[in-house]
């Protein structure tokens, strides 16, 4: 299975390469330029002998702090971060629940990292990784200093809530230390510690079912037609001809 954020750090990773060539032909043609002399090259213009090299360093600096920079590790850690959390989510009972990963979001560039239906409603969990320590202010989670972000994630939410015409409920699912069990919520989205994610689906699962098992499986239909696979379509272990994906 590839899911799409193991596609996207390797795509960046291909982009950062092929930057190189490309700068070093910046580098090349300057001073080309400058040593021949060429029409509009920097041998015509005035100044020391030293200024076409430093013309050419300039290009090359140029040429290099013009592109945003990638984080090929921090897509690899994203990636990472989504297979923990299916992981952890295959704690949940096939017979009572259905859960669908890396979802693309027609119509957005957004997907879904996971999709969790259940007794105790929809969710829509967003997976996230970080390598420092994550600290925990009352309606706040910073991470190196800034606000950790839960807006794409209300974003994503709110169109699967549009689209099977049921409240979802979003979820950050974050693996980094420093946040205490029962999370935080921000701006109306739970933040969580990833290893407390399935008691928090799970609670009031028994007491108070939102949903009913048919409504899980309709919900689940339609989720699937709805909302196709992000990366290439996963192989579901043990999965029924007609019946919901279940995990990956």
């Amino acid at each position: 299975m590839e899911a799409f954020a193991d596609a996207s750090a390797r795509n960046r990773r291909r982009r950062r390469l092929a930057r190189v060539p490309a700068c070093a032909a910046v580098v090349c043609c300057g001073l080309w330029a400058a040593r021949t002399g060429a029409p509009g090259g920097f041998a015509t213009l005035p100044g020391p002998p030293w200024a076409p090299l430093a013309a050419a360093a300039v290009l090359l600096a140029t040429s290099l702090l013009a592109r945003p920079r990638d984080d090929p590790g921090r897509w690899e850690r994203g990636a990472a971060g989504e297979r923990a959390t299916a992981e952890l989510l295959t704690a949940l009972s096939a017979r009572r629940w259905v859960v669908l990963h890396d979802l693309a979001l027609p119509g957005t560039r957004a997907n879904v990292d996971h999709l969790v239906i259940g007794p105790t409603g929809l969710w829509v969990v967003d997976s996230k990784a970080y390598r420092g320590r994550l600290e925990a202010r009352r309606r706040r989670v910073l991470v190196s200093g800034n606000p950790l972000e839960t807006a794409p994630v209300r974003f994503e939410a709110s169109v699967v809530a549009d689209v099977l015409g049921w409240p979802a409920k979003a979820v950050v699912a974050v693996h980094a230390e420093g946040l205490p069990r029962r999370g935080r919520r921000c701006d109306g989205v739970r933040v969580l510690p990833a290893s407390a994610l399935p008691a928090r689906l799970t609670r009031g699962a028994v007491l108070r079912p939102e949903l009913r098992r048919a409504q899980v499986r309709r919900l689940a239909q339609l989720a699937e037609q709805a909302f196709p696979p992000a990366a290439t379509p996963p192989v579901a272990r043990g999965r029924k001809a007609g019946a919901p994906r279940v995990g990956h």
